[in-house]
């Protein structure tokens, strides 16, 4: 309510347009798809779905070939006695440990 010198005025009512109803805009996109047919939304979801798995996987998979090319290199060690023994300088578990840190995050 606003007031005035004299009496009290209400405010003019704000037309309010949810996402559902036809004029609304989108939660996410500037658009509303709520009025396009059920099987080209499920369609364009699917679509959409598939490509954000696929750029996961990607990405996965760039991530596990820099651990396995740190977790591959090695190191050459020489015991007391004088013998040479090749050693791994990271722990694989230490190495997948990290990577099930990393996708909870």
């Amino acid at each position: 309510r606003c007031q005035t010198a004299t009496r009290a005025c209400p405010l003019p009512a704000m037309e309010t347009v949810t996402i559902c109803e036809p004029g609304g805009k989108g939660l996410v996109l500037p658009w509303n798809d709520y009025e396009w047919p059920a099987i080209l939304r499920a369609v364009l979801y699917a679509i959409s779905l598939v490509y954000c798995f696929l750029g996961v996987a990607i990405v996965a998979d760039m991530f596990m070939a820099a651990i396995e090319a740190v977790t591959k290199r090695r190191r050459r060690k020489t015991l007391n006695s004088g013998q040479v023994v090749t050693v791994y300088v990271w722990n694989d578990t230490v190495a997948n440990l990290s990577l099930m840190a990393l996708g909870s995050s």
